[in-house]
């Protein structure tokens, strides 16, 4: 099921809410998790390294007692300015009931009420091989909506379990 579908019957209320996000900034760009998948947000804590594994995969996060893998999504997505963490670099814990994710970004913004006719590109980014559902037009600009459900899929423990090969 897609969380943020635009079907003809959305056309006749085009402010239908459709769900809340989180916004957060990774390195100068903006992206959106839909709230459904995000578990918690903390603070950056001790991440434990896996030897050979890829440069995106920050470590391995104890989340109550069990190993969690870290990625830095900026690094995953290719974007070249990667920022140093500080205590406050924060981590979003994404889950869908099965697989869970711990996500470092560089900042969260807010969270955002996405209403139908804020949704754009669904059909173009679903005939490709990129991990957002739509462009979102939200109060504070156009950010990617992440394609959780297939996001969730990836082995991020394997050392090519890069962006273009998902």
């Amino acid at each position: 099921m897609e969380a943020f579908t635009n079907t003809e019957e959305n056309h006749a209320d085009a402010r239908e809410v459709r769900g809340q996000v989180l916004c957060l900034r990774t390195q100068d760009a903006r992206y959106a998790i839909d709230l459904r998948y995000v578990e918690c947000i903390l603070p950056l804590m001790e991440l434990h390294p896996v030897p050979g594994g890829a440069i995106f995969l920050a470590g391995l996060l104890d989340y109550y007692g069990k190993s969690l893998a870290t990625i830095d999504l900026g690094i995953w997505l290719g974007l070249n300015n990667p920022e140093h963490y500080h205590l406050d670099t924060p981590i979003v814990v994404c889950g869908d009931g099965e697989a869970r994710l711990a996500i470092i970004a560089n900042e969260i913004m807010q969270i955002e009420t996405v209403t139908s006719d804020a949704v754009h590109m669904q059909d173009m980014f679903r005939e490709g091989r990129a991990l957002f559902a739509a462009s979102l037009k939200l109060n504070t600009g156009i950010v990617l909506l992440l394609d959780m459900p297939r996001i969730l899929e990836v082995n991020f423990l394997l050392s090519d379990s890069s962006f273009a090969q998902v």
